[in-house]
This record gives C-alpha cells, sequence and structure tokens, in this order.
C-alpha cells in the first residue's frame, strides 16, 4: 500500500508529531509513505526526522492558496504516483489536497485538527472554500477529537465525521543525576519547583494568562520557575512581558527544543493554557511523563483527563490557573497521585496499537487495500 500525507508546513507542531507518529506506526508493516509539504520550512528538523523513520518527503511550495503553478505540478505529481489514498492536515492543505486528489483520481481523507479558529488568520472566503470541498469533494472526513468533531458539525452539516483522537508512547523517565543536571542548566537550580508548557508562542496557546498566572504564583512560591519551550510570532512581546513583570530569573522562554521528552522528565507539573485546541499533543506526552496537569477546559482536553488524571480550569481565567497551581505547588503528594492517573488513563486509552488499528479500519474504507494490514499490527 502507498499513501500520501499533505500538511500546510512541516514545522513542528502537533499536526507533524502526529505525522512522525504515523510514519513510525505505518511503515513496519510494509506500507509506504510520502508526506507533501506546502511550505518551505528550513530552519524545522521535521523532514530530516520523517525521512530518517523511511518516509519520502517531498514540497510543492504554495506561497499562496491559488498558485497555478504549484498546484498542476501536484496534480501530475499525484497521477504518476497513483497513491492508494492521501490524507490532508490543515485547512491549505484540505482545500489544495481535497483538489488536487479529485482532478488526480486520487482518494482524500480531510482532518480537522482544531475547535476553534485564529481570528487574526481567519477569513470567511477561505472558510467557504473549505466548507466545500470537504462537503463535496472528500471521500472521509476524520477529526482528532470530539471535540473537534462536534465543532465543525456545525459548518459541515449532516457530513459524517469520525474520530480518531491522538495517541502517545511512554515518555522514559531521567534518572536522577540526569534529571538533576538538566534542572540546573534550565534554571539554574535542581531544587525549584519546575513548571514547564509547550506550544507555539501564539494568541491560541493563552501564554499571556500563563504569566499573569505565575505572577501570582511568585508572590507565594518565590523558588517556582516557569519554562516554555516552542517558538513563533508572539515571542518578543512575551519577553517584554517578562521583563515588565520583573520575572526574568524566574520564567524562561526555551525557543523550540527537540528534548521535550527531557523537558518532561525535568518538570514538575505541566501546564496548558489554550484559548482552544484539537487534541493537543503536548498533553498527551506530559501524561506520558507522568507528570500532574493543569489545562483549559477546551477541545479534546476534557476528554484526555477524565477520570480525575489533571485539573480542568477555564479559558481566559488567570486566577483560576493560578488557585489551581497553587493547589499542587503546595502539595507533592497530590501532584505524585495526579502523575500516576495521567499515565495510567494514557496507556490504557491512548496507546499506539489501537491507534493504529483504527487509522487503518478508516483507511479502507476508502481503500480496501488498508484492511489487509491490520493482522500485522
Amino acid at each position: 500500500m502507498r499513501i500520501a500525507q499533505m500538511l500546510d508546513t512541516l514545522n513542528w507542531g502537533g499536526a507533524q508529531k502526529m505525522q512522525l507518529f504515523l510514519v513510525q506506526s505505518l511503515l513496519p508493516l510494509g506500507i509506504e509513505v510520502t508526506v507533501i509539504s506546502l511550505r518551505q520550512s528550513p530552519n524545522s528538523s521535521v523532514s530530516a526526522e520523517l525521512e530518517a523513520a523511511g518516509a519520502k518527503v517531498i514540497t510543492f511550495p504554495f506561497p499562496r492558496l491559488f498558485s497555478p503553478g504549484s498546484f498542476w505540478k501536484l496534480v501530475q505529481f499525484l497521477r504518476r504516483e497513483k497513491f492508494d489514498l492521501l490524507q490532508a492536515y490543515l485547512t491549505y492543505s484540505n482545500i489544495i489536497g481535497t483538489l488536487a486528489g479529485k482532478l488526480s483520481g486520487t482518494p482524500v481523507i480531510a482532518s480537522l485538527r482544531n475547535a476553534g479558529v485564529d481570528e487574526k488568520r481567519y477569513t470567511s472566503q477561505r472558510a467557504a472554500i473549505e466548507t466545500f470541498v470537504l462537503r463535496h469533494l472528500a471521500k472521509h472526513v476524520i477529526a482528532n477529537g470530539y471535540g473537534v468533531a462536534d465543532f465543525w458539525q456545525k459548518r459541515l452539516g449532516n457530513l459524517s465525521i469520525d474520530v480518531l483522537v491522538n495517541s502517545i508512547d511512554d515518555i522514559s523517565p531521567l534518572n536522577e543525576e540526569e534529571r538533576r543536571a538538566l534542572r540546573i542548566k534550565l534554571v539554574g537550580s535542581s531544587e525549584r519547583i519546575l513548571i514547564l508548557s509547550v506550544g507555539r508562542l501564539t494568541y491560541q496557546k493563552g501564554f499571556h494568562d500563563l504569566l499573569q498566572a505565575f505572577h501570582k504564583i511568585h508572590e507565594r512560591f518565590p523558588l517556582a520557575a516557569l519554562i516554555i519551550a516552542g517558538e513563533g510570532s508572539m515571542y518578543e512581546e512575551l519577553l517584554s512581558r517578562i521583563q515588565k513583570m520583573q520575572l526574568q530569573e524566574h520564567v524562561f522562554l526555551l525557543g523550540v527544543r527537540d528534548d521535550v521528552p527531557k523537558l518532561l522528565g525535568a518538570a514538575d507539573i505541566y501546564v496548558n493554557s489554550s484559548y482552544w485546541e484539537g487534541t493537543p499533543v503536548s498533553v498527551l506526552e506530559a501524561m506520558a511523563a507522568g507528570l500532574p496537569i493543569v489545562a483549559t477546559l477546551v477541545g479534546e482536553t476534557p476528554h484526555l483527563l477524565e477520570a480525575g488524571a489533571g485539573i480542568l480550569v477555564s479559558p481566559g481565567n488567570p486566577e483560576v490557573m493560578a488557585n489551581a497551581l497553587f493547589d499542587l505547588l503546595g502539595d507533592s503528594q497530590k501532584r505524585h497521585f495526579l502523575g500516576l492517573a495521567a499515565l495510567s488513563r494514557v496507556r490504557s486509552s491512548y496507546n499506539r496499537m489501537a491507534w493504529t488499528q483504527k487509522l487503518l479500519t478508516y483507511y479502507a474504507n476508502v481503500s480496501p487495500i488498508a484492511g489487509t494490514y491490520l493482522s500485522r499490527i
């Protein structure tokens, strides 16, 4: 079986992490995977990691949504390669991939990844085009969470949306010496309580709220430290806010990191402050690392943290977030048991084998050959 995967960009994010997870899951079964990016991503290691895992990676640069030259080259490529199916992720890929699939005779599965929109990037015209192609041209539509499916159902009417929630492997803990050394490197001391958040530095992720919450925390727990891993357009703005709050020795913007599992192993608490999400891979990673989690009640997160696997707070409310963190900062036993609950839940409900079986079952609805690979899992 030969499949193609299409993404808007190969800069690190949740969709890109799941793309690597997919490649690592399907290639051992004998399925060939080609990953198509619609933008150059020169500063990202995603391409190299996908290729190291065995995927073929190719870029068709689309400087704008309607780029006729790039589109025609993409259609010719799909006709020549004769993939059994193409799965598209994110808005540009859903539109371009579905149209190109229709013209090339390639069945397309569109993917929905967020239960919200960025008003700064949202255009009604682009949304209308995406809605049209999903309703009328895609062979199948998959959401990465039940909250995402509910959000999109209003736009897609009676169109059936299947749900395939993201998955994760266990994250190996650091030994005590490694943990101590990394904590010293990150915040100058191994004794500080370390709060971690991972995500793109964009409005969606609510980092202004997190900084405001941490400012309150610092007043009661002056040795606590916050590290934020990720890059994005709000870096300078967040750095300025940290300086104005005089938190330079307590809040650290790490930029993009390729060692997030180690950061999770070094941390004591994980926090997600987003205004909207799909199924946040970062929260799954924190669960897989056995961390206690405070997260906003958005997207799939309430389902992920069911059964006492984390603390949920309303988005856009720094005071509530600070209070939830106060409870954890002052109670090491509660942190321990919350972390164990998160790890237990991710192992039972979000493991790789179940995810791969469900993905191939969905693929079989579009290309029956996919069903023959289920016995190889």
